[in-house]
């Protein structure tokens, strides 16, 4: 008997937060002051952010999959854990002057549970699937990093005349060269997306 694809909405789940990001990093790549003056400077904060998500999902999915746990314990467990790391944020948003970051923390852990999160039980295979994102979420940022800093990548809307109206501070390349930054966030969050699209279709 031939195994029936997973629903629609399913993978939209999984998939939605992470396209929803990736689509505003290609806009800013194109319009960088689309989402307002401080757009550049909010997209480098996302891809820090990011990476704390990225460093913790291994302890997060600890709770996610528990067995013979609720739903609710597992949302529960999770945001306990959310609320630890946000101290971690919290010096962002110091740093940066700004309170949004929880917002968005919030957000892309979203993308990194809603799969867990929309099944009521999960056999071992789903949680195979759901870990195996996770693991390949480290693979592409750690990929993106190194790709966006060797290769060419077009400016787009991001000449370097506008350099000096992104506010962005300090050094470094992503500071010298942000469209660099505003790419590698949207070749990681649409490789995480696709990803989660794909392996959400297998029943």
């Amino acid at each position: 008997m031939q195994a029936t694809p997973r629903p629609i909405l399913t993978r939209a789940i999984a998939a939605l937060p992470d396209a929803v990001v990736a689509a505003t990093f290609l806009v800013i790549w194109f319009a960088p002051f689309a989402f307002g003056p401080r757009g550049v400077r909010n997209a480098m904060l996302t891809m820090l952010i990011e990476f704390i998500i990225v460093h913790a999902s291994g302890f997060l999915g600890a709770v996610a999959f528990a067995p013979a746990v609720s739903r609710g314990k597992k949302f529960a467990g999770l945001l306990g854990f959310a609320l630890f790391y946000t101290v971690f944020v919290g010096a962002f948003v110091l740093i940066f002057d700004e309170t949004w970051p929880i917002l968005v923390f919030g957000w892309l852990l979203l993308g990194k549970f809603s799969g867990a999160l929309a099944h009521h039980c999960m056999d071992a295979e789903e949680v195979r699937r759901q870990q195996a994102g996770w693991a390949m979420a480290v693979v592409f940022y750690i990929a993106g990093v190194f790709l966006t800093i060797l290769l060419p990548m077009p400016r787009f809307g991001m000449s370097a005349a506008l350099l000096p109206e992104f506010g962005l501070t300090g050094s470094g390349l992503w500071v010298e060269q942000p469209h660099r930054m505003v790419a590698f966030g949207f070749l990681y969050f649409a490789a995480t997306m696709w990803f989660r699209w794909s392996s959400s279709a297998k029943p």
